[in-house]
């Protein structure tokens, strides 16, 4: 049975805008994305946690996350499938 509402992020325009904006801006003052980029650095070497995590997730992409379904036994529950979520740009 159908809804009729669009499947998917509802959202996506409004971040799209967002990223649109923001790349535009940072394109035409480039020294602000220079300051920011030498800000999240800083972090990382006074030891931020989440800095040194974005800065890895950009440098070295995200990791791979896999989730498998066992019984108590510690057997599969559905052998031989496997979901994995990777970024869209990944090249692996």
């Amino acid at each position: 049975m159908s809804t009729g509402a669009p499947l998917g992020n509802k959202n996506a325009s409004k971040s799209r805008m967002f990223s649109d904006r923001l790349r535009m801006v940072l394109t035409q003052e480039p020294h602000r994305l220079r300051t920011i980029a030498e800000q999240l650095v800083t972090k990382a070497e006074e030891g931020e946690p989440w800095a040194i995590k974005e800065l890895m997730d950009r440098l070295e992409g995200k990791a791979h996350q896999s989730t498998s379904l066992e019984s108590a036994d510690g057997t599969a529950i559905v052998p031989h499938i496997q979901v994995s979520f990777i970024a869209p740009n990944a090249t692996e």
